[in-house]
C-alpha cells in the first residue's frame, strides 16, 4: 500500500503532438481517404438501391467504380479506422499504468472518451449524416473498456466471436435486398428523396437508430484487436515488429482481395446470384473486409519501418497524411459538411442524378480539401477544432488528481 502522504499519481493530459507515433496517424490519414470513397454514394439521391447501396441505374463506368470500391474499399477502410481507434485506447491505458494512475480512475477516463464519442455522433447524425460512425465507435468503445484488462485469448475469441456475427447479419441484410426485388417490392429499394431539413432530419435519426447498434457489431471486433496490438507497441515500434507487419500485410491484402471477389462481381452487375448466394458473399466481404482493414494499417507500419521513417524524415505526401491522422475527427466531420451541403436534396441538391462515379470522385476531391485544411492547421501549430472541443469536454469532466 502506498504511504499515507505519497502524492496522487499525476493526471495524465494528452500527447503532445510531436511525440506522436508516425505510423497510427499516417495510416488515420489513409483510412480518411477510404471512409470518404465508402461513404460518396450514401450521398445520393433518389434512385433504386441494389447491393451494397449502390444505384442500380447506373452506367457502365458507375458498375466499373462500383465493383473496384467493393473490392478495395467497402468494409476495408472503416475496420482500419476503427482498429486504429482501438488501438489508441490501448495506448491510453498503457499511459495511465505507467503514470502510477489507479485502474477505477483509467476506467472512467475511457467512459468518458467513450461518451463524449457518442455525443459527437449523436449531433452529427442529427444535423449532417445518417451513415455517422463515431456513434457505433463510442458504444463499442464503451463495451471494450470491460475487456481492457482481459486475457489475449479472450480479447481474440471475442474478436472472432463478434466478427462472425457482424458477417453474418451482413449476409442477412443484404439479402433482404434481393429477396423485396424478387417479391416486386420496389418502394422498399428507393433512396428517400428528402427535399427539406425536417424530412432530411427524420430520415437520419430513424436510419441512425437502426444502425448504430449494428455498426457496434462490426466495430467491436477491431477495437479489440486494436487493444491487443497496442500492448505490444506494434504500431509505436514498428521496426521490432517488422516480420509480423509484413505478414499481416500481406496475407491480409490477399484475404481481403479474394473475399471480396464474389460480392464485387454481383455489386458490378456482373452477377446475379440468388438470396443464398448473397447471403454467403455478403457475409465473406464484410469479414474478410477486417482482414484488409487489419492490412492496411500493418502495410503502414511496415513502410514506416523499411523506411527508419520519423516525424522529422517524413516527405510531403507522409506529412499531409500526418496532418490529416492528428486532425481525424475534424477531417471526418468536415467530410460531411463537404458532401452533405452541396448535396443533399433539402441543400444544395447537386447529388439528384448523379451516379456512382461522379460521387466517388466528389468524395476524393473532398478529401483532398479536408488535406489542404489539416495540412494549413499544422503549419499555424493548430489542432482541429473538433479535437480541441473534445479534449476540452474529456478533460474538462475529468476529476482533479
Amino acid at each position: 500500500a502506498a504511504a499515507p502522504d505519497a502524492a496522487p499519481p499525476a493526471r495524465v493530459g494528452p500527447v503532445p503532438a510531436a511525440a506522436r507515433a508516425v505510423a497510427p496517424d499516417v495510416a488515420r490519414g489513409l483510412a480518411l481517404l477510404g471512409i470518404a470513397i465508402a461513404n460518396a454514394v450514401a450521398h445520393l439521391a433518389g434512385g433504386t438501391i441494389g447491393l451494397g447501396a449502390r444505384p442500380l441505374d447506373g452506367s457502365t463506368l458507375d458498375r466499373v467504380v462500383d465493383g473496384v470500391v467493393s473490392l478495395f474499399v467497402d468494409r476495408r477502410t472503416m475496420p482500419m479506422f476503427a482498429l486504429l481507434y482501438g488501438y489508441g485506447i490501448g495506448v491510453v491505458v498503457r499511459r495511465r499504468a505507467a503514470a502510477g494512475v489507479p485502474w477505477p480512475a483509467c476506467r472512467s477516463d475511457l467512459l468518458r472518451r467513450a461518451g463524449v464519442l457518442v455525443a459527437f455522433g449523436a449531433a452529427h447524425v442529427l444535423l449532417l449524416f445518417g451513415g455517422d460512425i463515431l456513434t457505433a465507435y463510442g458504444l463499442a468503445g464503451l463495451l471494450a473498456v470491460t475487456l481492457v484488462r482481459a486475457s489475449d485469448r479472450t480479447l481474440l475469441v471475442v474478436a472472432g466471436a463478434s466478427l462472425l456475427a457482424g458477417g453474418l447479419l451482413n449476409g442477412g441484410l443484404e439479402s433482404l435486398i434481393v429477396l423485396a426485388g424478387e417479391m416486386g417490392d420496389q418502394a422498399a429499394l428507393v433512396r428517400p428523396l428528402d427535399e427539406t431539413v425536417l424530412a432530411g432530419l427524420v430520415t437520419r435519426a430513424s436510419g441512425g437508430v437502426v444502425a448504430a447498434p449494428i455498426g457496434v457489431l462490426m466495430a467491436l471486433p477491431l477495437l479489440l484487436l486494436g487493444l491487443w496490438a497496442a500492448r505490444r507497441e506494434v504500431l509505436e515500434r514498428p521496426a521490432d515488429h517488422l516480420p509480423l507487419l509484413r505478414r499481416t500485410a500481406v496475407v491480409g491484402l490477399a484475404v481481403s482481395v479474394l473475399g471480396a471477389v464474389p460480392f464485387a462481381l454481383s455489386v458490378a452487375g456482373l452477377r446475379h446470384p440468388a438470396v443464398l448466394d448473397v447471403f454467403g458473399s455478403a457475409a465473406l466481404h464484410l469479414v474478410t473486409g477486417a482482414a484488409g482493414g487489419v492490412a492496411f494499417a500493418a502495410l503502414v507500419g511496415w513502410v514506416v519501418a523499411a523506411r527508419g521513417l520519423t516525424l522529422a524524415t517524413l516527405g510531403p505526401v507522409g506529412r499531409a497524411l500526418r496532418a490529416v491522422g492528428t486532425r481525424s475527427l475534424t477531417s471526418y466531420l468536415l467530410q460531411s459538411v463537404l458532401f452533405v451541403l452541396p448535396l443533399a436534396p433539402w441543400a444544395g441538391g447537386l447529388g439528384v442524378g448523379m451516379g456512382s462515379a461522379q460521387v466517388v470522385a466528389w468524395g476524393v476531391g473532398v478529401w483532398l480539401v479536408t488535406v489542404v485544411v489539416a495540412v494549413s492547421l499544422e503549419a499555424a501549430g493548430r489542432r482541429g477544432p473538433a479535437e480541441a472541443l473534445y479534449r476540452r469536454l474529456v478533460y474538462r469532466a475529468a476529476p482533479a488528481a
